[in-house]
């Protein structure tokens, strides 16, 4: 995006800007001192005083964050077993590799946490039409479908409406999980089936008792991942459960799943049937690309909203630059901003955000050839809402 009346307008991105790699070496000064800061270095002998030592801080940080040992045994890659002893000081074996295992991944874990968070969630425009969606799917009983590009908040909103409703089943498809057996023993686990070793008709079975009448929200998350898989068994499977048990549904995954629902376009049996189940067809394709006074489908004070949860200060260009960049199709929408908006945080937390300064950071973060081509989108977009307004 053009910076008007700079004295970088009109020129190639990746000569606009002298970045010095600020952000890599940052990280690399604090690999540096992470190395540094621990208790136990690589050439300093275990005595028993700095053992006792990085017990004691384990302990300390599995009490403050809630963790349990079974968790930290499962990070570290060695077993619970294995663990209880060495911190509890009567391990059988060696438990020096162990001890210093456990001080380095301390360490990580700290610095983990100091790192700039995710915005998480935040209340815009495009996450009250999801919401809308969702309540008109309950009070109807049918089954909706929210489409759109990656990054728009899809999977965000659905996790916060399984908050704010209770019995909400969410469960997501994986890569690995597209079969109907596999999608209905995700739901079984979901609903608190588990241990279950039978036929899919079996589970289908203990679904429908288990939730006949009920009422319950089903969420089916990354659902495009089940598009002329195994003769769309998985996706007719849902279309049974809902009819055998009135759930209301709500499917989120990418346009593809629309048009191919739509389309009806398979050599098996017809998704006709599906089609006309579907209650609410949510385009957020449409509503990315669709002018709102020109622009676009995230307003201002929606950017504005995301800065706040980082508590930079941005200069106006710099609000407008992200605003053009989350509104721009198919760079990543809210998800790209808020990884940008976490590099910042990490190196920039003391400096005032001006466009320019973001744009350093685009660099940094994705190369000059990849920041040059997505600046280009940015621009070529601008310039069609602004003759579009």
């Amino acid at each position: 995006m053009k910076i008007a009346g700079s004295e970088y307008e009109g020129r190639g991105l990746s000569t606009r800007f002298s970045h010095g790699g600020e952000w890599v070496e940052k990280l690399a000064a604090q690999a540096k001192i992470m190395g540094e800061a621990r208790m136990l270095r690589d050439e300093q002998p275990l005595t028993e005083e700095v053992s006792k030592s990085i017990v004691a801080r384990f302990k300390a940080f599995l009490e403050r964050t809630g963790k349990s040992a079974a968790w930290a045994a499962r990070s570290l890659g060695i077993s619970p077993g294995t663990l209880t002893p060495v911190v509890a000081g009567n391990y059988a074996a060696d438990a020096e590799p162990h001890l210093r295992a456990i001080d380095k991944w301390l360490e990580s874990q700290l610095m983990k946490e100091a790192a700039p968070k995710p915005a998480g969630f935040v209340r815009i425009k495009v996450v009250d039409r999801i919401y809308g969606v969702a309540r008109w799917v309950q009070q109807s009983g049918c089954i909706g479908v929210i489409h759109g590009p990656a990054g728009i908040g899809k999977t965000m909103t659905l996790k916060a409406i399984r908050s704010e409703t209770p019995g909400c089943i969410f469960i997501s498809i994986t890569t690995a999980g597209q079969s109907k057996l596999s999608v209905y023993e995700t739901l079984a686990q979901a609903v608190g089936l588990t241990g279950l070793k039978l036929t899919s008709f079996q589970i289908e079975r203990m679904l429908v008792e288990k939730l006949n009448e009920s009422g319950r929200l089903i969420i089916v998350d990354e659902v495009h991942k089940l598009e002329g898989r195994r003769h769309d068994e998985a996706l007719h499977a849902l279309r049974d459960l809902h009819d055998a048990t009135g759930c209301p549904m709500l499917w989120s995954g990418m346009t593809n799943i629309a048009n191919y629902i739509q389309q009806g376009q398979t050599k098996w049996e017809p998704l006709d049937q599906l089609a006309s189940r579907i209650g609410f067809w949510l385009n957020l394709t449409d509503a990315i690309e669709a002018t709102d006074g020109g622009k676009g489908a995230y307003s201002e004070a929606d950017i504005r909203k995301i800065i706040g949860t980082y508590k930079l200060r941005i200069t106006p260009d710099g609000e407008a630059w992200l605003h053009a960049l989350a509104n721009t199709p198919r760079l990543g929408a809210l998800r790209t901003i808020d990884k940008l908006l976490r590099v910042v945080a990490h190196v920039y937390a003391d400096k005032v955000i001006t466009a320019s300064l973001l744009q350093s950071a685009r660099i940094e973060q994705l190369g000059a050839r990849m920041a040059d081509n997505y600046e280009r989108q940015m621009e070529s977009w601008s310039e069609r809402r602004a003759v579009a307004g």
